[in-house]
Order: C-alpha cells, then sequence, then structure tokens
C-alpha cells in the first residue's frame, strides 16, 4: 500500500513538474517572439510539444512564429492545428486568412449541397468533446426533471415538468447528433498541407505518369488513399492526383 502511494505521490510529482516547465518554456517563447527572436520562440513552443501538451493557444503561437519567418507551411498547419481544438477563435481565424493570402495557389472551392453546408456549419460549430459534453449535460437534466415528473402528483407541476423534460431530451439528441456528425466528418476527411516548394500532381503513384498540375507549400489538401509511399490527394476544386507522401503534413 505504501509502494502505491510513493508511486502515485512520484507521479503527480513528475506531472506537476512537467506542467511547471510548459509553462516556463510558453513564457520563454512569448518572451523571445515579443523580442523579435522567432525561431527562438519556436524551438521553445515545441518542447512543449515534445512534453505531450497539445493547445490551441500554443499551435496559434507556433503559426504566428513560423509566420513571421515566411514559413507559410508551418504557420497554415500550426493555425489548421489550433482550429481542431477551437474552430471558433477569431484571432486564428484571422492570421489563417493573412497566412492563406501570401499563397501562390488560388483555388475556386468545388461548389456543395447547401443543406449539407448548412448542418456541416452547425456541427463545425464546437469540438468533438464541446457536443458530446454539453449532450451529456442535457442527458443528466433530463434525468432529474423526469424524476420530478413521475413522482409529483400535482397535476400543473406535471405537466411542466413533463414539458422541461421533452425538451431536455431533445436539446440531448441535438448535442449527440452533432457530436457524432463532427466525428464522422472529421473520420472520413483527413486533411493534410504541401510543405514541398513545388509539387506535380500525377496520373498514377509513380514517376513514369504523367504531370496534371503542380502546387505549392502551403495549400491544403484532401488525403483520398494512400499506397506505399504516394498519397491520392484531392484539392478543393475537386481535381485529384498522386504525390509522394513526404510532400505533406497530415493535420491531426
Amino acid at each position: 500500500m505504501k509502494k502505491l502511494i510513493l508511486i502515485i505521490y512520484l507521479l503527480s510529482s513528475l506531472f506537476g513538474i512537467s506542467q511547471t516547465n510548459n509553462l516556463t518554456y510558453f513564457n520563454s517563447g512569448l518572451d523571445l517572439y515579443n523580442q523579435g527572436k522567432y525561431s527562438e520562440a519556436i524551438s521553445q513552443f515545441k518542447l512543449i510539444i515534445e512534453n505531450g501538451e497539445h493547445s490551441d493557444a500554443l499551435y496559434f503561437n507556433l503559426g504566428n512564429s513560423y509566420y513571421k519567418i515566411n514559413d507559410l507551411a508551418n504557420s497554415i498547419y500550426y493555425f489548421e492545428k489550433a482550429l481542431k481544438l477551437n474552430p471558433n477563435d477569431k484571432d486564428v481565424l484571422n492570421n489563417l486568412s493573412f497566412s492563406q493570402n501570401m499563397l501562390v495557389d488560388k483555388i475556386d472551392k468545388l461548389p456543395v449541397n447547401q443543406v449539407s453546408e448548412f448542418f456541416n456549419s452547425i456541427s463545425n460549430a464546437l469540438t468533438i468533446n464541446q457536443w458530446l459534453f454539453f449532450g451529456i449535460v442535457f442527458l443528466f437534466l433530463f434525468a432529474g426533471t423526469f424524476f420530478l415528473y413521475y413522482f409529483n402528483t400535482r397535476t400543473r407541476a406535471k405537466k411542466n415538468y413533463f414539458t422541461l423534460s421533452a425538451l431536455l431530451m431533445a436539446l440531448f439528441i441535438f448535442f449527440i447528433f452533432n457530436g457524432i456528425n463532427r466525428h464522422e466528418n472529421e473520420k472520413n476527411v483527413i486533411s493534410a498541407i504541401i510543405f514541398e516548394n513545388k509539387i506535380d500532381f500525377r496520373t498514377e503513384p509513380n514517376y513514369r505518369s504523367d504531370i496534371l498540375f503542380n502546387l505549392h507549400e502551403g495549400t491544403k489538401v484532401i488525403v483520398k488513399e494512400e499506397l506505399n509511399e504516394w498519397t491520392l490527394i484531392q484539392i478543393l476544386d475537386g481535381n485529384t492526383g498522386w504525390i509522394e507522401s513526404q510532400s505533406i503534413k497530415k493535420i491531426d
């Protein structure tokens, strides 16, 4: 028993030290960024990632630092990672837009079904965990309200509790549905950023095949299929082609 307590104590101590170190690295990174030492700031921020910690604030500051040294691919990559954790952050969206405006490639987005786009926009308003968290909260509220409805003997109060419990159940279904919908969207759509200065898209996964078109670093693409060292990519206008897998980095 004493050994177990000692192990728990040591683990909690290590966790506390790690958290303290990460905060030190983060503040050091901010100081270096404000001094214009952007590469040094990046090194400090990346120490936090090496310690296993991830946050939208960390990715946001990494995106800003890479933008300052004109590394568009990494800048956009980390802004996109920040948005996965906090989809509605206006600062991230704004700075991502600045980075995207500097890209060589300007691709028109393929038109999508307006109904699907509407439902997807709702699902993208919160993260998966946020949708599920609020769904569970409404489920517990429903359970409590239904309990009051079931055991209440007064007709008027019983009617009010029934109406409220029905509303809470509807909210539970709404939040869980959107959480599942967002999960399915993220599972089925794997996005990535091109990291090559210029990359040729080919008709087949080999160098002997014809070149269809080429794109440049920083462009966001969708991964459709992977075969050995090649990846089939779809771009926003719907065109597809094979590129070397090492040319992209997935936004996970």
